[in-house]
């Protein structure tokens, strides 16, 4: 601090810290020994303790402001004729009548030139001598916007204050003039442009409109990773939630089938029961991988068979909704290789969905049935395709169907049309994530009052498991 008592001592007043050690450090660079408190009250009683040359203060602070500050000081005897400078912003007509009423000898607004800031510094500096030789005139009063104010300052610190608003009025009008002559001629520079270009815009359409329709494309599919996130994370509190009293069950399940008897009328539900405990265990597995690829458990799967063992798990819900059910399976084989669990997950799904939408009765028909068609190798050459056989599910109900509007949002995260708490909006998105893992597709076609179609195509050989089929499975 030493170094730098030739050009005197100045008390900081500012409540943010990196404020004030940003001016702090302005002032000690130029040579001022600085002080630095935080509030009006914490700078009277620097101020007591040792008297500084000037003071720098922020308006707006905590326990006491910087007008509140002036008026102290110019009632404390040895305090009252030092140099007070304000920082503020002047957006107010009032600051100016308010610092002439405290006392204040000049405002510097934010944010502030470092050289006109030490300029400021110097003229309080110079006229310091010159302003002890004035006296107090007697005060007088005036009404401004609604307010009285008491105005007792000396002509000198008047003088210095009013002139003090004005170069900060002409500074920042001197920023707005130039700011508009830099816009004035980027505008004149963008005109030009805009000329140039016009006799482009004819062949650049096309281009232009294929370019936003990317936008459009990266824009939604950036939408839909935070919504996946966003699932992601509440897949974990799901987890977390349910694998305890999951596990809880099935220990009990299993406690009972072994005290079961190979006749006991209740074993079979029991079987089921923990059947369909391990397949809801899978379940939160899943909803924990929605929105990255996870690793299939490839196996050779009847298809009919899968969809006959799905309805034996909501027969109950299809009677109770007088749901007449109509299969229509082929003859031959329809054996796919699919993930079994996930594969189970996906009719029980649609399923569940297409007897909601008929809760006074109708009909379900489950058709299936073989196409051919190409599907990918995905080896070291990607754009190569293969023939192959392809199985087509239709899920037809005669429900209430969806309106064209919804139909758009169905397989997005968390949209469903159901009542709130009926449904998470999970359902259709899980069940395209599937068809897809499986190089498939799901394709829903509606119309509103007759019913709705859901056809699932999946190829017979998955594109995941292509090489070691190729190698004899």
């Amino acid at each position: 601090m030493d170094e730098h008592c030739g050009r005197g001592e100045i008390l900081v007043v500012e409540d943010s810290a990196t404020q004030a050690e940003g001016l702090k450090y302005i002032l000690e660079k130029n040579g001022y020994a600085t002080r630095v408190a935080a509030d009006g009250r914490a700078a009277i009683d620097l101020m007591r303790q040792s008297r500084p040359d000037m003071v720098i203060s922020d308006i707006v602070m905590p326990e006491m402001d910087g007008y509140e500050l002036c008026k102290r000081m110019r009632h404390e005897e040895g305090l009252k004729d030092v140099p007070v400078i304000l920082l503020t912003s002047l957006s107010d007509p009032k600051d100016v009548i308010k610092g002439l009423e405290s006392g204040a000898n000049n405002f510097i607004m934010k944010p502030y030139d470092e050289r006109y800031l030490l300029s400021r510094i110097q003229y309080l500096q110079s006229n310091a001598e010159l302003r002890k030789d004035m006296t107090a005139e007697m005060g007088i009063r005036v009404y401004f916007a609604g307010e009285h104010f008491f105005i007792n300052a000396e002509r000198l610190q008047i003088l210095d204050l009013l002139l003090s608003t004005y170069e900060n009025s002409y500074n920042q009008n001197c920023e707005l003039i130039k700011t508009r002559n830099e816009l004035n001629a980027l505008n004149d520079e963008l005109e030009n442009k805009v000329l140039e270009r016009t006799a482009k815009l004819d062949a650049e359409i096309m281009e232009r409109k294929r370019a936003e329709e990317e936008v459009r494309e990266i824009s939604q599919q950036l939408w839909q990773a935070t919504k996946l996130a966003t699932m992601g994370e509440l897949a974990a509190s799901i987890a977390h939630e349910l694998n305890n009293p999951l596990a809880t069950v099935s220990l009990r399940v299993e406690t009972l089938l072994s005290q079961a008897g190979p006749e006991e009328a209740f074993k079979r539900p029991l079987e089921i029961i923990a059947q369909e405990v391990e397949r809801m265990g899978n379940l939160v597995a899943n909803m924990l991988q929605f929105s990255r690829r996870s690793a299939q458990h490839i196996s050779t799967v009847d298809v009919r068979e899968e969809i006959d063992k799905t309805l034996e798990l909501i027969y109950y819900h299809l009677r109770k909704r007088s749901i007449n059910v109509v299969k229509e399976f082929p003859s031959d084989a329809a054996h796919i290789h699919a993930d079994r669990q996930q594969l189970r997950q996906l009719f029980l799904n649609l399923f569940t969905n297409a007897g909601d939408a008929m809760p006074k009765g109708g009909t379900l028909t489950i058709r299936v049935s073989s196409k051919n068609g190409t599907v990918p190798f995905f080896d070291d050459k990607p754009e190569k395709i293969e023939p192959s056989h392809f199985l087509s599910i239709e899920i037809i109900d005669t429900g209430s169907g969806i309106s064209p509007e919804n139909l758009q949002k169905v397989m997005t995260p968390f949209f469903t049309t159901k009542m709130e708490g009926k449904g998470t909006g999970l359902g259709l998105p899980i069940c395209k994530r599937i068809a897809e893992e499986h190089k498939g597709t799901i394709d829903i076609r509606s119309e509103e009052g007759k019913g709705t179609a859901v056809i699932i195509t999946l190829p017979v050989v998955n594109g995941n498991n292509v090489k070691q089929l190729k190698g004899g499975d």
